[in-house]
């Protein structure tokens, strides 16, 4: 927050996740009858250098414009799979913004397959939600039968920004749809992205507008959470027909949870948190 203050409220708010396909990747592992997860290690080093090149991109190429301050706090989850937030702040001459000028920025639709076949099967293959809902009630994102994300959204014919300083980004009903795991999607699945960056960097790359006190504050909230935490059970094989007084107290542990990569990320003695202003 003391960013906040000396910069104002930011502009961008990155997800950036690391993707087990990418050639770096499968040229290591394919050739040695390896996955993907035999090797965190080499998982962490190739998201590393490709989250410095985002970050060079924001900072030093000015793909969004003159960028004032970056952070970002990486995580990995019980899921393993590293994953960066990063906040953005723009120069103070570029923050007066219309609706037409995020659509310039993000893109919450499918495009013509047609007209740019490499943006529209990235779109479908990294940035397609679901699906959820009535055609599979046991997705993750689901919650007492509704979907955590709030997905599907509503059709928008344009971009607006609510009281709450969240964005609506524009979601046409204009009968584009793809097709996962037997369902058509249509833009009401979009995840919200920029199509430089997915084209250029082949993952998951959510990215969304925050220009509000609300907003920010929800926004560092989520970026500084806590460790993942995970509870163990140890009981002892005893001969089932004694009584056994069982002390649960002393039967339970509250662990810290602490996945491959996060051990690889630290041992290599990457940043965790990171800020340059």
């Amino acid at each position: 927050m003391a960013i906040c203050r000396w910069a104002g409220y930011p502009q961008l708010f990155i997800t950036f996740t690391c993707n087990p396909k990418w050639p770096e990747i499968l040229r290591f592992v394919e050739p040695r009858g390896l996955s993907p997860d035999d090797r965190p290690d080499i998982l962490s080093r190739i998201f590393k250098m490709k989250l410095d090149l985002l970050i060079k991109d924001l900072k030093q190429n000015k793909m969004f414009g003159h960028v004032r301050a970056v952070v970002y706090t990486v995580e990995f989850q019980k899921r393993g799979l590293p994953h960066a937030h990063i906040v953005v702040w723009i120069s103070q001459r570029q923050r007066n913004v219309f609706s037409s000028d995020i659509d310039k920025i993000i893109s919450a639709e499918i495009p013509d397959e047609n007209f740019d076949p490499a943006y529209y099967n990235a779109v479908k293959e990294l940035m397609i939600h679901g699906p959820c809902g009535l055609m599979n009630m046991s997705s993750p994102c689901m919650d007492k039968g509704h979907c955590t994300k709030h997905f599907p959204k509503k059709n928008s014919q344009r971009t607006t920004i609510d009281k709450s300083g969240y964005p609506k980004y524009r979601r046409r009903n204009n009968g584009r749809s793809v097709e996962k795991n037997g369902h058509h999607m249509d833009n009401r699945y979009v995840i919200p992205h920029n199509r430089t960056l997915l084209l250029k960097y082949g993952a998951h790359i959510n990215v969304e507008w925050c220009n509000q006190s609300r907003s920010v504050k929800y926004l560092f909230k989520y970026i500084n959470k806590g460790d993942d935490r995970i509870t163990v059970a140890f009981s002892e094989a005893t001969d089932s027909t004694k009584p056994q007084n069982i002390d649960e107290i002393k039967m339970y542990y509250d662990c810290r949870y602490i996945s491959a990569c996060e051990a690889a990320w630290r041992i290599f003695s990457y940043h965790i948190h990171y800020r340059d202003v």
